[in-house]
């Protein structure tokens, strides 16, 4: 495992409030990644296998999931775009699971600053202005207050959008 992470393959993130134990580790291959999700699954002759899907919520997840891969690998581009590139942070994944009375929370990037902040950070692709709406922002409310609940944290803990083109202006 040290030695793919030490290559650059996979990128290991610790959970919030611990060091060592319940990491996360990503697979961050770009090549492999792409072979994994569209080669081995689409055993396929069609010539025009990339015209046929362009559209598709196949190719769709893949850009989601390509995007939030490029930002974990930016992280300090991040930093310097949110003006903390001389703050002392540290990078977490953090998530928990839903009971009967609550839903389930994962956040992908928390960035933990020395400031008494934390930057809770959704990452979202599209090819337009993001909207926030009222279900994404109900989602972003619940994964704000479960972090706060479930770790106890007192430092003050800020909502962070990373998008492809900006975020729509509206109510949220």
């Amino acid at each position: 495992m040290e030695d793919l992470e030490h290559c650059g393959f996979i990128v290991r993130t610790n959970a919030y409030g611990s060091r060592k134990y319940n990491a996360i580790y990503r697979l961050m291959d770009n090549f492999s990644l792409f072979f994994l999700k569209f080669m081995q699954e689409n055993k396929t002759d069609d010539s025009s296998f990339w015209s046929h899907n362009y559209t598709s919520p196949l190719r769709y997840s893949w850009c989601g999931l390509a995007f939030e891969r490029v930002c974990l690998q930016h992280v300090e581009q991040i930093k310097t775009k949110l003006g903390i590139q001389g703050v002392i942070t540290t990078v977490y994944s953090w998530s928990v699971a839903g009971s009967k009375d609550k839903p389930g929370a994962q956040i992908d990037l928390l960035i933990d600053r020395s400031d008494d902040v934390i930057n809770l950070c959704e990452i979202k692709y599209s090819k337009a202005p993001f909207q926030i709406t009222n279900t994404i922002d109900a989602s972003l409310q619940n994964k704000r207050e479960r972090f706060i609940q479930e770790t106890g944290t007192e430092k003050a803990v800020h909502l962070t959008m990373i998008t492809t083109m900006g975020l729509s202006d509206n109510p949220y």
